[in-house]
């Protein structure tokens, strides 16, 4: 089960890098999977993600200060919006699956800004 753990968690470090990267793509959910994994399968990946230096931070934000720091909710809500409006004009044909999408922004969008700003 161990080893069933560790995978799991390395899986979910490449999603998260890939939602820092790809708007649309959560980082925090994949984090907070890993560390839970890692958690309970291995001390050594668990504090490697605790101390790197870019998971770090945002799960300690998450997990110890209960919210997010107000430049990533800028830059999640800017790539958000600015990926659904161009899905919306320029790639998408169907009139059904650009309301999904535009739902998709909002619902987003409240999750964000549900949290507390951190503010440093």
């Amino acid at each position: 089960m161990r080893v069933l753990f560790i995978i799991a968690g390395v899986l979910c470090i490449i999603l998260a890098a890939l939602g820092i990267l790809l708007p649309g793509l959560p980082a925090t959910p994949f984090l907070l999977l890993a560390s839970f994994l890692f958690a309970r399968s291995s001390k050594k990946m668990h504090d490697w993600l605790i101390n790197h230096k870019v998971f770090g931070p945002i799960l300690s934000d998450f997990l110890d200060r209960k919210g997010i720091r107000l430049h990533i909710k800028i830059v999640s809500l800017v790539m958000m919006w600015s990926m659904m409006l161009v899905s919306v004009f320029y790639l998408i044909d169907n009139v059904t699956i650009k309301y999904v999408a535009m739902s998709g922004a909002v619902i987003g969008t409240f999750a964000i800004l549900m949290y507390k700003t951190i503010r440093d």
